[in-house]
């Protein structure tokens, strides 16, 4: 497991977070302390994150200078890795309640909104990002936290790792994960059709129906002993594949037939969620602990059954990885 170790310095000055809600639009925009984009680099791969929700913004390997990571173009999606919590996605109405009082929570949860405190490692191979809970946060969430996100760049991998920690007198309930994109189609006058998602192992699986970001009861045939489907696969939905406890840890994407470009290692996160809706020249892998809320999930935040409690004074840990296989086909 990885660890925050010397070199990031462990002192942090605890900004307010602010939130506001649009009338009539379920987007709760935070106001703007000003982002700042912060790289980190090794011999291999230049790596940037946004310190505006912690989101990764850039991983370029350095040589070729390729972009791997999904750029926002607002005519298709316009994010590039959101970072997830206290929510995988979104809770039923955006909302929840918790002993007796009401809270309503953006979709992707409120990091995404949030400006973080950072600092970065002295051999600037490594960033720790911060965000701690404030009088603006439990308007929204009514626990105590400490949330860290940190990137660590070993040669062609970036490790990306969540750390929650209660600093609250009672069980705090939460989900958490990550939601990066990735360019696919690479190359212009490629379709989705040359393009693949590939597993470590052969799956006979069927997938969870979303519908408006939720979990249904239903379920759908999705793969039949199959290790990759392409892009253009007629069984690629506009929401998401989502798979639990999913048995393959690694996820590529490459050219059909063709070494992957890039490999998402699932680590400590036991699900995720596959989006790349028909037309889109994006992949996303997201790993998450837990899931999207359910279509007939309860309101109350303690009776969601899927969620990770967390006592008071206790820490978790999640980790999971990008791979840059810069000799794979683009």
């Amino acid at each position: 497991m990885i660890r925050l170790r010397e070199g990031i310095h462990k002192r942090w000055s605890y900004g307010a977070v602010v939130f506001s809600l649009l009338l009539g639009m379920a987007v709760f925009p935070v106001a703007s302390f000003g982002s700042e984009i912060i790289s980190i680099e090794n011999d291999t791969l230049r790596v940037s994150i946004n310190s505006r929700g912690a989101e990764l913004w850039s991983i370029r390997h350095k040589e070729s200078d390729t972009e791997y990571m999904w750029q926002g173009d607002p005519g298709y999606w316009v994010n590039r890795a959101p970072v997830m919590f206290p929510v995988n996605v979104r809770f039923k109405d955006n909302r929840f309640t918790y002993r007796g009082d009401s809270y309503e929570i953006p979709k992707m949860g409120m990091a995404v909104y949030s400006d973080f405190e950072f600092e970065k490692s002295r051999d600037g191979r490594s960033v720790a990002f911060l965000l701690r809970s404030n009088e603006e946060t439990r308007k929204r969430y009514p626990f105590d936290f400490v949330f860290k996100v940190i990137y660590r760049l070993k040669g062609n991998r970036l490790t990306n790792e969540f750390v929650i920690e209660n600093e609250g007198g009672e069980a705090m309930y939460f989900a958490t994960g990550g939601h990066p994109g990735f360019n696919c189609p690479f190359v212009d006058g490629r379709d989705r059709s040359d393009y693949q998602i590939s597993f470590s192992r052969k799956l006979s699986v069927n997938r969870s129906e979303i519908v408006d970001s939720l979990i249904q009861e239903t379920e759908v045939p999705f793969l039949h002993n199959e290790d990759s489907f392409t892009l253009d696969d007629s069984r690629i939905p506009n929401g998401g594949m989502f798979q639990k406890d999913i048995k393959a840890r690694k996820i590529s994407v490459g050219r059909t037939g063709k070494a992957p470009y890039l490999t998402l290692d699932l680590g400590d996160f036991p699900n995720v969620n596959l989006w790349s809706p028909p037309g889109m020249p994006f992949v996303c892998i997201e790993p998450m602990v837990s899931h999207h809320d359910l279509q007939d999930s309860p309101m109350d935040i303690e009776e969601k059954s899927y969620l990770i409690p967390l006592e008071p004074g206790k820490t978790k840990r999640y980790a999971f990885s990008v791979i840059v296989n810069h000799n794979g086909t683009l």
